[in-house]
Order: structure tokens, then C-alpha cells, then sequence
């Protein structure tokens, strides 16, 4: 097995080579081995006999970086700010050749290297804030006693991706140099700070410390400009962190670093963020289906679509016919594609010949029987007898992939929300069709998941869990509320009075449900405005008591049919991730980032408490309680472990 951290000697220099982001196990990052590989390196590396300096640097593809940065912060030992500080504490020059992308715990490194020297192509990018955590490890301390808390805020909470000559007046990089130069550069300059026994002419690392109180009161202006965030905590601890960077000796302030650090990632907005990120980076790969022989997709026809997903088809070198319900959609269709594509060959995007060969692959036609020859078409039938006449005239060997309806035998399914796309097969047969169209709909600029009508799915789950807690006793309004305060960006009965009665009802039967008597009456009343009267006729009628909920009440039930939702699903195989529920739930029903989504939910009810829960729910008429959740009992597992 090939060591993750290499050293050589040359001319009194130890050059320390950390195993490349193209060359370890992807996204790893500074994990627990490849930490004790760098400490074992490092010991290496001083122990050198007359060691004049340190140059650390990566292989291929740069710095390693994790998918993960708590995993880099992770207290098993040894920790990376206990790393940090031995090269911070280096009684020779340490240099940093910056290559790939700087993030995660690299930045900490970095910021204890005495010198940073970075490739023009490198990029730097911060994702802590967004996750709700901060740079440990002294990442963040150390940057603020370098260049101040206001630059380091900005290069910290902006979320940017910032270019190497960017970086510098942030204090992430001292200098840019050429590929083929910065290893000498490194090494010559390694030599010479030594020769001269101080830190060199680049930025000192406590800098900022040298006016204290013009580094305050920036920082103290700066504050002024975070906005508030009620679901993100830390944009306020790393102003604080900061605060301390420049108040307090060394030691305490990475040790403040230390317990703010632990606070976020301990907290239930850092875990869900988390869960969220790592369900974006399985989107990268569909599950559920097979991987091996795919043919791609050179030749594609499309229904109703939009001007952008055209372009961007085009760009990527596929054929494209399109098509309208409406003929005359057609023209202005065509001038938009082509506006576009003049825009962007005058900003200089698109080059001419490029323009005209993308042009040249374009065909419009004037209804379903004139498509031509094609592998896939990807078709928004306006009425069902549209959908059946592009299927009489699909041509021979293409698959027909439906969005807005159900697939038949041998077609593909796609439910969007956003940009993100539900994908799956109406037969088992077709299961092989769909990586093919989920590299098409990326192509159109798509995230795409593999499950069955989520969408569909999640909002009827929603309407039917707030029928039913209306029908036991609470109003429509303080339904609405305690979600919204709750953090979902639009309670069911808005939504159903946003989509109308008619579009509200067509959706849930698409979804296999229809409106329950709460959802009916107040179709019939045209809104909640007037129902107190109606709604309470009903339940009299029923033969139900009223009953009184607080707002954590109604929450935790509706939270418990979602989750009971995506659980079903998972069993069925109507869905195969449950990060993939918990992004369509974001995408759909604008349920809260910081609260993860409903899977994530369900694992931290725990499955024993949401079983009595969904229990208590069926003599209310909710679905069964997925048989799923009494095996995650017996086995002892969250979700999370069991579809890892």
C-alpha cells in the first residue's frame, strides 16, 4: 500500500508530499490515517540531520480535501490542530506550495506555515459557515492574527470560491508562482528565510496584531454587516472567535476556537446541513440502477421545453428536436434560443463557428408525427390525449420519458421540483434507460435522483397530515402557522389555496390519494376565511371531539406521515437513498435546510417513538406503519446506517 505522506531530502530542505486529491481515497480529506501519516512524516522530517526548512505540498490533483470538513476536525487523535501546531511551532521555515483546492482543515495547515506559495489555478473555498460550523484547528484564529477580522469574515462567511490572486490581500496565500517555477521558488525562498533567521518579506502570522485596536474596530464594523440568520448560529460564533484572535494570547484563543467548534458541530442545524451535503454529493451517482454499459444519448427530442434546457443540450453536442402543444409557441421558442445564443457569443462565451454548429444541430417539428429518428424523448404532454399521440409516433427504438404524468410499460417517469428531478422506470425493463436520462437532464442543468413521484408523494403526504390534524381539532390557520414558524417555507392550506382546488386534487390523484373532508370542505368554501363553522359541522358529524395541539404537536405529526412517507418508500424501493427524499422535500414543500428533511427527522425521533406515533395516527385514518421501522428496532439502526 502506497504512503499517504512521502518525504525526501534535498539540500538541508525535507519536501513532505501529502497523497494528492486524484490519488487517495476519494474525499477523504485529512482523515484519522492520513493524519497519522502526516505526524509520522513530520517526525520525519525533523529529525532530518541539518534541517534548514520545511516545504509541504500535495500530489496529483492538489491538497486533499473531505467531502466532510467535520471529519478533518474530528478529535481522534492525532487531531489536526495538534499537526498545526507543530508546524507552527517549527524552529525552521515552513513552506506551503498551495495547489488544487484550499479548504476544510488544508486552510488550517496552511495558516501555520510560515510561507504560502499558490499555483495561479489554485481555488479557495470555505463551506464551514454554510454548514453551520467554523475553521478549527486554528484555521480560524490564525487567518484573523494574520490579516485582521473584517478580511477574514469576508473570506470566511462569503461563501465565494475565490481565485490564488484573490486570496492574497484575504491572507490565504503570500504569492502566486507558475507551474513550473514553484518548487524552486518554494525551496530558494525555504533556504534564504533561513539563511536570514526571521519569517521573510511576505505577511507576518500575527500581523494584525501589530494595531489591536484598528483591527477591533474594523472587526466591529464588520459584524455590523452579517446578516441575521435565526437558523445559522455560526456567522456569530466566528466574529466572536474572532474577536478573540485578537483580545487573547495564543493559546487561549485556539482554545476558545476549540469550544466554539464543538458547540456548532454538537448542534442539530450543523448535523442536518450535513446530512443535506453529502446527500448532494450522492447525486453524483444513481442508485439503484446499473452502472456498467451505458450507451450515451447523442440524439434527443423534446416536448414543451425551455429555451435554457435546449441550449444547454446543444452545448453539449447533442442533436436536439423540439416540439410544442401549440404551434405558434414555436417561433418565439426559437428567436429566445437564438437571442440567447447571440448574447452569449457577444460576451465572448460562445465561439461563432461553435454557435452556427449548435444551430445547424437544432430541428424544430411541427407535431408529434414529424419527430425524426432519435434515442430519447423527453416529453410535457398537455392533455392525456396528447401524451397518447407522441406515444403512436415515438419513433422506432427511442424511450419515451413523461414528465406531469405516469409512465406506462416500457417509458420513464420524471417528477421535478426546482432543478431537481425525480427519475424512474414504468417496468422493471427499463431500469437501464435511466442513468441515459439522468445524464441528459444533468446535461439540461438538473440534479437528478432515482425514486418514484417523490414530489407527488411528499406534497399529498403533506395535504393529508393536515387534514387529518384539522379534522381532530385545529385550525387550518394555526396549522399553517406552527409549520411556517417551524421553518417550512409555506403551510399546506396556503399551498392548496395557491394551487386552487382543481390543480390541488388532480395532483393528489396523480399521487394515488384524494382530498380528505377538511381539504373538500374548504374546496367547496373557496379558502379558510370562513371555515371555523363548516369545519366544526363536520367533526360534530364525524363524531369527533375536538381536541386542543400546541404548535410542537402539530409539527411532530405532520413530521411523522412525511417521514412515514419517505420510509414506505425506501421499503418498496420507490425511493433508494434517504437523503434523496430529504433534498425533494427542500425542493417541493420548502421544508428547512437547517432541519434536515423528514428522513433526517425520523432518525432523530428514533423509530421506536415514531412507530407509536404512526400507531396512534392509523385510528385517524393514516397509511400503515411501514414494516421498515420494526427492523430498524430489532437491528438497533437510524437510517442513516442502514442505507449507508
Amino acid at each position: 500500500m502506497a504512503r499517504r505522506v512521502n518525504v525526501q531530502r534535498r539540500d538541508g530542505v525535507a519536501l513532505v508530499t501529502l497523497e494528492g486529491a486524484d490519488e487517495g481515497p476519494k474525499g477523504a480529506g485529512f482523515d484519522q490515517p492520513m493524519r497519522w501519516a502526516l505526524e509520522a512524516a513530520l517526525t520525519e522530517a525533523f529529525e532530518t540531520p541539518g534541517l534548514q526548512a520545511i516545504v509541504l505540498r500535495a500530489g496529483d490533483g492538489g491538497w486533499p480535501r473531505a467531502l466532510d470538513p467535520a471529519e478533518e476536525y474530528s478529535a481522534a487523535k492525532p487531531t489536526l490542530g495538534t499537526l498545526c501546531t507543530r508546524l507552527a511551532q517549527a524552529e525552521v521555515p515552513v513552506v506551503a506550495v498551495l495547489s488544487g483546492t484550499i479548504s476544510g482543515g488544508v486552510l488550517a495547515l496552511t495558516q501555520a506555515a510560515g510561507l504560502r506559495l499558490a499555483l495561479a489555478s489554485t481555488r479557495f473555498h470555505f463551506p464551514e459557515s454554510a454548514l453551520n460550523l467554523l475553521p478549527a484547528a486554528g484555521g480560524t484564529v490564525r487567518l484573523v492574527r494574520r490579516v485582521g477580522g473584517a478580511v477574514a469574515l469576508e473570506a470566511l462567511l462569503s461563501g465565494r470560491v475565490f481565485r490564488a490572486e484573490e486570496a492574497m490581500p484575504l491572507g490565504l496565500c503570500d504569492a502566486v508562482a507558475s507551474e513550473g517555477t514553484i518548487e524552486t521558488a518554494a525551496q530558494t525562498e525555504a533556504l534564504r528565510v533561513a539563511a536570514l533567521g526571521a519569517e521573510g518579506p511576505f505577511s507576518r502570522r500575527d500581523g494584525a496584531l501589530s494595531d489591536p485596536g484598528g483591527a477591533l474596530d474594523a472587526l466591529a464594523a464588520a459584524r455590523t454587516r452579517i446578516p441575521p440568520r435565526a437558523d445559522l448560529s455560526a456567522p456569530t460564533r466566528i466574529a466572536q472567535v474572532a474577536e478573540a484572535a485578537l483580545l487573547l494570547p495564543l493559546p487561549a484563543a485556539l482554545e476558545f476556537e476549540a469550544v466554539a467548534y464543538a458547540d456548532l458541530v454538537a448542534s442539530e442545524t450543523a448535523a442536518a446541513l450535513r446530512h443535506l451535503a453529502r446527500a448532494q454529493t450522492e447525486l453524483q451517482g444513481l442508485a439503484g440502477v446499473p452502472t456498467e454499459g451505458i450507451v450515451p444519448v447523442s440524439r434527443v427530442a423534446l416536448w414543451n421545453p425551455s429555451a435554457g434546457r435546449v441550449i444547454a443540450l446543444l452545448r453539449r453536442g447533442l442533436a436536439v428536436q423540439i416540439g410544442t402543444s401549440d404551434p405558434a409557441r414555436l417561433p418565439p421558442l426559437l428567436t429566445e434560443i437564438a437571442r440567447a445564443q447571440e448574447k452569449a457569443a457577444a460576451e465572448g462565451l460562445l465561439d461563432p463557428a461553435r454557435r452556427e454548429a449548435d444551430w445547424a444541430r437544432l430541428e424544430p417539428v411541427s407535431g408529434p408525427d414529424a419527430f425524426g429518428p432519435t434515442d430519447l424523448m423527453i416529453a410535457a404532454p398537455t392533455t392525456p390525449e396528447e401524451r397518447d399521440t407522441l406515444r403512436r409516433f415515438l419513433p422506432a427504438g427511442a424511450v419515451l420519458a413523461l414528465s406531469g404524468t405516469a409512465p406506462g410499460p416500457d417509458e420513464l417517469g420524471i417528477d421535478r421540483s426546482q432543478r431537481l428531478a425525480a427519475i424512474w422506470a414504468g417496468t422493471p425493463g427499463q431500469t437501464a434507460d435511466l442513468p441515459r436520462l439522468a445524464a441528459v437532464l444533468r446535461a439540461g442543468g438538473m440534479r437528478v435522483i432515482h425514486a418514484t413521484a417523490p414530489a407527488l408523494r411528499l406534497e399529498a403526504a403533506y395535504f393529508m397530515a393536515a387534514d387529518r390534524t384539522v379534522l381532530a381539532g385545529a385550525a387550518p390557520q394555526a396549522v399553517d402557522a406552527a409549520l411556517t414558524r417551524w421553518g417550512f417555507a409555506e403551510g399546506p392550506f396556503a399551498r392548496f389555496e395557491r394551487l386552487g382546488a382543481d390543480l390541488a386534487g388532480t395532483r393528489l390523484l396523480a399521487a394515488g390519494r384524494k382530498p380528505g373532508p377538511v381539504l373538500a370542505t374548504l374546496a367547496v368554501l373557496g379558502g379558510m376565511a370562513q371555515a371555523a363553522e363548516p369545519l366544526a359541522a363536520l367533526r360534530a358529524e364525524a363524531g369527533i371531539a375536538p381536541r386542543s395541539f400546541s404548535e410542537a404537536e402539530i409539527v411532530a405529526r405532520i413530521l411523522a406521515e412525511l417521514a412515514a412517507l419517505g420510509i414506505a418508500a425506501l421499503e418498496s424501493r420507490k425511493a433508494f437513498r434517504p437523503g434523496d427524499i430529504d433534498l425533494m422535500a427542500g425542493a417541493e414543500l420548502g421544508f428547512p435546510a437547517h432541519r434536515g428533511g423528514p428522513m433526517f427527522q425520523a432518525d432523530r425521533i428514533g423509530p421506536l417513538a415514531l412507530r407509536k406515533r404512526l400507531r396512534a395516527l392509523e385510528a385517524e385514518g393514516a397509511p400503515p406503519t411501514p414494516a421498515l421501522l420494526d427492523v430498524l428496532i430489532r437491528d438497533g439502526q437510524s437510517l442513516a446506517e442502514r442505507f449507508a
